[in-house]
Parts: C-alpha cells; sequence; structure tokens
C-alpha cells in the first residue's frame, strides 16, 4: 500500500486489519488527524484505486485510518474483499496443555489439517490472552497447573465467553458431565482417538464459518449504506 501525505510526500507501508470502514497500516507513524490518500490493490484482486482517509490514532504496532468519503462501489469492493478474506481464514485453535509433548501432537494434526495453532500451558495465561483476542475454538486440557479446566470452563461461562471447548483429558465420566454443563462442546478422552479429532476439528471448521457468515450478516445490518 502506498501512502500519500498532503506534503507530496509518500511511502509504502504494510496493510493489516482491512475492513470497509478504515484500515492499520504496519509501522504508520503519522500523528492524528492528518489527512492521507491511501493507494492499494485489493487481495481478491482488480484495478488499483485510492481512497482519502484520516489518520485517527498510533498504536505501537501500526497507524489507524478510517476512509472519507468512501464512494459507494469502492465501499462494496472493499467490503466484498473482506468478506472473501474472512471466511477463507484459517480455523484458528488455542491449545491450553501443559505437557510439550501432547500439545506439539495436538498442534501438528490441527495444522495438517489446514488449521492454525496457539499454545498456552496454563488457564492463567489462557485466560490473559483471551482478554485480548478469541480464537475460533480451544482445545482444553483438565488436569493443568494452577487453575483446574474445569475452573477455566466455569469463568469462561460466568464471563459469557462464547467460545467452543473441546476438551481433551483422561478423566472420567463425572468430570465429563461437569464440562459438558458447564459448557464444553463435546469431549475427547486420552488416549486420543486420531478419527474423533479429525472429526472434531470438521464440526469446529463447519461452527467457524458459519459464525463467520452470521457476523458478516449482522454486519451488512448495521452498515448497510441507503
Amino acid at each position: 500500500m502506498r501512502v500519500v501525505e498532503a506534503s507530496g510526500k509518500s511511502w509504502v507501508g504494510e496493510a493489516a486489519n482491512l475492513s470497509p470502514f478504515g484500515i492499520k497500516i504496519c509501522e504508520a507513524r503519522i500523528a492524528a488527524p492528518a489527512i492521507v490518500r491511501l493507494e492499494f490493490e485489493l487481495p481478491t484482486g482488480g484495478a488499483r484505486f485510492a481512497v482519502t482517509a484520516v489518520a485517527i490514532r498510533t498504536d505501537p504496532d501500526g497507524g489507524a485510518f478510517a476512509f472519507i468519503n468512501l464512494a459507494r462501489a469502492d465501499f462494496h469492493r472493499i467490503s466484498n474483499a473482506v468478506e472473501s478474506l474472512f471466511l477463507r481464514r484459517k480455523l484458528w485453535i488455542m491449545i491450553v496443555e501443559d505437557d510439550p509433548s501432547l500439545a506439539g501432537g495436538l498442534a501438528d494434526l490441527t495444522e495438517a489439517h489446514d488449521g492454525a495453532t496457539c499454545i498456552l500451558p496454563s488457564a492463567e495465561e489462557a485466560l490473559t490472552y483471551l482478554a485480548q483476542d478469541q480464537p475460533d475454538a480451544i482445545l482444553l486440557d483438565l488436569g493443568l497447573p494452577g487453575m483446574s479446566g474445569v475452573h477455566f470452563l466455569d469463568t469462561l461461562a460466568r464471563q459469557q465467553l462464547r467460545i467452543p471447548v473441546v476438551v481433551v483429558s483422561g478423566a472420567g465420566e463425572g468430570e465429563a458431565a461437569t464440562c459438558l454443563r458447564l459448557g464444553a462442546l463435546d469431549f475427547l478422552r486420552k488416549p486420543l482417538n486420531l478419527e474423533q479429532l479429525r472429526l472434531i476439528l470438521n464440526m469446529l471448521e463447519l461452527a467457524s464459518v458459519k459464525r463467520r457468515l452470521h457476523d458478516i450478516d449482522r454486519a451488512r445490518g448495521l452498515t448497510a449504506l441507503p
């Protein structure tokens, strides 16, 4: 993406977090509220075009810009590109497991399924992460150091964090029932049945796509142009 400032100075930056209303540009350092012209090509193809935008803030990882007087045609081009990228995004799984070998095995299987993973060894670290961002789903061990997996599920329920959680544990039927009552989507017993895990990943991927479609429809209803 090329950024052209009011002075005529221009520079190239890496774009991130494109939306129909604005964009973040990595490492941008422009004091708000500066007006700029953004020249870019959409990742889904099509001709290069320019959009006027205002710098609204500078974050540690870049600058945020809001589009100004965006033409209807350009709004729909950007909106369609965002929807396409959103639906093609990889299934993103958080693995909460303190056993490095098992966590690595779960990550390998998820990534072989064309998913992306992050591994956290404790429930406390997982909650800290969830305060900043949310994955599509969580694979959760129960026997964690510190806060247990059951306590973690209870905390998610109390905080109304509605993220699909699949428990991966060698626990008995009593704990399995408790986990399901607290909102766990499913319960996989150790040692893992690989075919069951593949079926679970397929289910999580389908649920993720449905959730993204729902978010797109909701955004259309809230932001549709007259």
